[in-house]
């Protein structure tokens, strides 16, 4: 027979490891929510740094994917839009394809020309260095750190790009441009294939007038508004006279907008495992507990105890071992993000996720709605098994 020390061990044994289920499953639901939406918000603001909420172009520029053909009837459909939609932010802005040489070949990448009032407050976070952009003149251009490194060419040096202003064109025009600024965004598709210049540079070279544009582009401060304003937009008379076409930022990075939104699917998949495994580790010690004290069970019974204080007395000890587990992971949870935070030592490949290192989100409410969810759900559980088990103790005191 086992003596009562060695019952005491096994009891000591299962309770810490129940103590270390919940602190797990604490810990690991709270991290998957925090880098889950850190990830999430993370990418859409860079997004939204890079990108217009609305833009509105012709079909033509539609099919060869950037806003490069002139809209025709510009005026009166910028006029319409505005008077439609006066409290947006809009701003008009040519896309023209160039090239760049390098080792006597050429690639091809996008020059993005946008108007003297564009603001950079944003897109100052991708700079690389102290100087702030405010704005380019006609000869001025910026480019990425990937550009840069590809073509060895530094902030203060010229790079000539070459247009061709005509399909019948032979001999492309040549325009040579000082490079202020690198930027860096960890977004590859935008890093590989954008310049941003001014437009003014873009219309001089095209022979446009200061009036003609290739696109309007729309910013919209709420973004959950974006669709209901597309539709609108839509159903103007100038859209379907004039052959335009109109895109949102979500159908521009559709594959992006698709891939972080499976994060909500698996946030929860994530959370409901831990909170479950950790829940019937703590049912299950606590069974294994009931058992070993049969008889200190059927001695208190006999001298006068209910079930429902003996259900007290076990229900107590489970709340016991959870909080010894959740308040650990909580404060283990809040050091690790607040240090991961600061120094972001935990690396991620930008090419796979668009950041470079973790980020863990501090959201109050999901922290405390998270640990209120674990605490409500055991209690609901816990209590269902002790009113289980009190049906059963009866009998396993006569065997006894």
């Amino acid at each position: 027979m086992r003596s009562s020390n060695d019952k005491s061990n096994i009891s000591s044994r299962i309770i810490k490891i129940a103590v270390i289920s919940v602190f797990l499953g604490i810990f690991i639901s709270l991290s998957s929510v925090s880098i889950g939406r850190g990830l999430q918000l993370a990418i859409k603001d860079k997004l939204y740094s890079l990108s217009p909420d609305i833009i509105i172009s012709s079909y033509e520029n539609n099919s060869r994917g950037i806003a490069s053909e002139k809209i025709n009837n510009f005026e009166f459909i910028n006029n319409e839009i505005k008077a439609s939609f006066p409290d947006l932010q809009y701003e008009n802005t040519i896309e023209k394809p160039t090239l760049i040489s390098k080792n006597n070949s050429f690639e091809t990448v996008i020059f993005r020309g946008v108007n003297n009032e564009h603001n950079f407050n944003n897109f100052n976070n991708f700079i690389i260095g102290p100087i702030t952009l405010t704005k380019l003149s006609k000869n001025e251009i910026i480019i990425s750190k990937s550009l840069s490194d590809k073509l060895e060419i530094e902030v203060g040096q010229n790079l000539n790009l070459y247009f061709q202003v005509d399909n019948n064109q032979r001999i492309p025009n040549i325009r040579s441009y000082i490079i202020t600024h690198i930027f860096d965004t960890d977004f590859p598709d935008f890093d590989n294939n954008y310049i941003i210049g001014n437009l003014e540079s873009l219309q001089n070279i095209y022979k446009w007038n200061k009036n003609d544009y290739a696109s309007i582009e729309i910013y919209v401060d709420d973004k959950s508004n974006i669709s209901a304003i597309e539709k609108s937009l839509s159903s103007l008379k100038s859209f379907k006279n004039n052959n335009l076409s109109i895109n949102t930022i979500q159908s521009k990075y559709d594959n992006i907008f698709s891939w972080i939104s499976i994060f909500d699917f698996n946030i929860i998949l994530i959370t409901t495992l831990m909170i479950l495994v950790a829940i019937i580790s703590v049912i299950i010690s606590l069974f294994i507990l009931i058992f070993e004290r049969i008889k200190m069970i059927g001695i208190m019974t006999s001298m006068g105890s209910t079930n429902k204080t003996l259900s007290k007395i076990f229900l107590y000890q489970g709340i016991e071992i959870i909080l010894k587990g959740m308040i650990p992971a909580n404060i283990l949870f809040l050091i690790i993000s607040i240090i991961q935070n600061r120094y972001g030592l935990i690396k991620l490949s930008p090419d796979d996720y668009y950041v470079e290192s973790i980020p863990f989100i501090l959201e109050p409410f999901y922290i405390i709605s998270l640990n209120i969810i674990f605490i409500t759900i055991s209690f609901i559980f816990l209590s269902i098994t002790f009113v289980s088990i009190t049906k059963l103790t009866p009998r396993l005191n006569i065997n006894s």
